[in-house]
């Protein structure tokens, strides 16, 4: 990579970025020297320390919600604690009579910590924030937050009009081994899916659906359930002995999805990770359907055939749009959806992960165009983990298929009304493997949270991991994957929870969490103290200037090579030394600059001919200062035959 530098004179050093602009004549080789990380660097960062740990976070017009075991946090975004609220501990367990799901056994001493499962935000009604514990069977306490902090006031979404429900019980949203909702405006209607990953006890009573779509309802004081169709379960023998963590969630265009990690099959050990789509349109579980999704990353071995290793569980995972550099280099159209995933090897037969890592990446439109082909080519099943999927959806995807192989006039239109309005609930018997997106690297690495950050034409990759560090990455289309950030945020794994503070602003940040802890870090360098300037950890490496001299009086263009400069080597920056010192030499980096102007001292011969031809020796001092040198007599231009350097001691 370069910079040209244009010079002028003044009384002090100050360089100034400007303008940033393609188009580079000249080029620089590769620096020999490598620029090494000091991976022994520490930051204090701007920070937040909640009195419990920390599982759920959410960012909402600048103010920073935070999601603890018994407690509920508002923070300003310079993580200023604004206010409190204790949400627990309660007292529950079999000695209460009439056990209240919203408060607990009130005169009882506390026995039960409430952890936060999950944590979102309503503008459609009200401007309200849900936060769902794991206390009193997982039902929601709603915070009505136009009128003032989060007192001011609360309504638990427990109706005892739903006690009876033959549907079970629609205001238990979050189940006590995880939980992932999404809520989804469509015709007027607020939808909350919910998922509830697995408890690997058959012996707790099922009180919260596997998979569900509920509404609120009209008194906003509890949810209830559109039909019977709006939830699917286990099948009765899978209950509690069939692992199945719901991992990630998100909406992009007309669907919601969600990320599993599972068995591969009911009868299977081996655990992998599926990709979930419903569509958000719809009030009951009509269209759903599965399908695997999966990392890998060939290794070479001497005398040997590379080896193909699969990352078959998810860890973290966070759908961004990219930079311009990412858009050009996946084909992609301006604004469209990525979703980056950090997988890991799992133990055999376990879906516990190794320290073994890789980066996987597919646009949500491709996600659709594998469904959509997958399905057109009959690789599907019927759901063999919920009851319920029964052969006639499975056959109506295949003669749909077939029609639409045969015929593409009316009867084809009148298949496609006719599967979607009966449905289908599905799982892709095949898949398409994604390649390591940084070729091994993390190989030997934990990989435990990811963020993406588009930032002018580049996309920012965060990563966190199991020790506690956070590894910054810049990817574009130039296939840059050096990290630039690589330093310990916390002696804890950093959680796969994070959240984007002003996402849209040039001055945003990056919110991580490691235990109790929330960290405010990634920010742009204005905002930011020396200290807390995370590109410290990135050295400036200079491996040439030319020229290596310039007179003061000029406008020499230099050529810096190196490393790190900040931008991209197809990149041009036109900068200017605005003050310079006016005498002998500049260091910029361990390299001299001289500023001296050429001096002549003599010119030999003195005379000769008119008609020309004479061979001059001119001698002096600084006489190759500059990128270009010209001598003239009269109106004529002299042609520069040899430049010798003498050095006299």
């Amino acid at each position: 990579m370069k910079m040209r530098i244009n010079y002028s004179e003044a009384t002090s050093i100050l360089i100034i970025l400007q303008t940033l602009w393609w188009g580079l004549n000249s080029q620089c080789e590769e620096p020999i020297e490598s620029s090494k990380l000091d991976l022994s660097v520490t930051y204090d960062l701007p920070h937040f320390v909640s009195d419990t740990p920390v599982q759920k976070l959410l960012e909402f017009n600048g103010t920073v919600y935070v999601g603890a075991v018994n407690k509920l946090y508002a923070l300003s975004k310079d993580l200023k604690k604004i206010h409190e609220y204790n949400t627990g501990p309660v007292h529950e367990g079999h000695d209460c009579s009439a056990p209240d799901p919203c408060s607990g056994c009130k005169n009882k001493p506390l026995n039960k910590n409430n952890t936060n499962m999950a944590l979102l935000m309503e503008t459609f009604y009200d401007l309200e924030l849900f936060s769902c514990g794991s206390v009193g069977n997982g039902v929601c306490h709603r915070y009505l937050l136009e009128d003032g902090p989060l007192d001011a006031e609360i309504s638990c979404m427990y109706s005892k009009k739903n006690k009876d429900s033959s549907y079970g019980c629609p205001d238990c949203l979050a189940g006590p081994s995880g939980t992932q909702i999404l809520n989804v405006m469509s015709s007027g209607v607020v939808r909350f899916f919910v998922a509830n990953s697995e408890v690997l006890d058959s012996t707790v009573p099922r009180l919260h659906h596997t998979i569900s779509v509920r509404k609120m309802r009209e008194t906003q004081d509890g949810f209830e359930f559109f039909s019977k169709q709006s939830y699917m379960d286990l099948a009765p023998g899978l209950r509690g002995n069939y692992p199945l963590h719901y991992v990630y969630s998100f909406q992009s265009g007309p669907y919601i999805y969600f990320l599993t990690v599972q068995r591969e099959g009911g009868s299977s050990n081996a655990f992998h990770t599926r990709i979930v789509r419903m569509c958000s349109s719809d009030p009951e579980i009509l269209r759903y359907v599965e399908m695997p999704f999966e990392c890998i990353y060939s290794e070479r071995r001497r005398k040997k055939r590379s080896a193909q290793v699969v990352f078959n569980v998810l860890q973290a995972a966070h759908v961004a749009k990219v930079g311009y550099d990412f858009q050009q280099e996946m084909g992609l159209k301006e604004g469209e959806d990525v979703l980056f995933a950090a997988f890991a090897r799992s133990k055999p037969d376990s879906p516990e992960p190794t320290a073994s890592s890789a980066v996987c990446l597919i646009s949500i439109t491709d996600i659709n165009n594998f469904f959509r082909d997958f399905m057109q080519k009959g690789y599907t099943r019927k759901l063999s983990h919920f009851p319920g999927s029964e052969d006639k959806n499975f056959n109506q995807v295949r003669a749909f298929n077939q029609i639409m192989h045969f015929l593409q006039s009316v009867l084809a239109r009148v298949a496609i009304w006719f599967i979607r309005d009966t449905g289908y609930r599905l799982e892709v018997t095949s898949t398409n493997p994604r390649r390591d997106y940084f070729h091994g690297r993390f190989r030997n690495v934990l990989l435990t949270s990811i963020a993406v950050v588009p930032i002018q034409n580049h996309t920012v990759v965060s990563l966190g991991t199991a020790e506690g560090r956070v590894i910054q990455v810049v990817v574009s289309r130039f296939g840059k994957t050096e990290p630039h950030v690589d330093f310990r945020l916390d002696a804890l794994p950093v959680s796969s929870e994070m959240a984007l503070l002003s996402p849209q602003r040039h001055d945003g940040s990056l919110l991580l969490v490691t235990g109790n802890k929330t960290s405010d870090r990634c920010t742009r360098a204005p905002r930011c103290s020396p200290s807390h300037w995370i590109q410290d950890t990135c050295p400036l490496l200079i491996t040439t200037i030319s020229p290596s001299s310039a007179p003061l009086g000029g406008h020499t263009n230099m050529t810096i090579c190196g490393k790190n400069f900040g931008f991209n080597k197809k990149d041009r920056f036109d900068t200017k030394l605005i003050d310079v010192v006016v005498a002998g030499l500049i260091l910029i980096n361990k390299h001299w600059l001289m500023l001296s102007n050429p001096v002549i001292t003599d010119i030999f011969p003195e005379f000769g001919p008119k008609s020309g031809g004479t061979v001059l020796t001119i001698t002096g001092s600084f006489l190759d200062s500059g990128n270009m040198q010209l001598v003239t007599m009269g109106n004529a231009t002299c042609a520069l035959q040899r430049f010798v350097c003498l050095q006299i001691y």
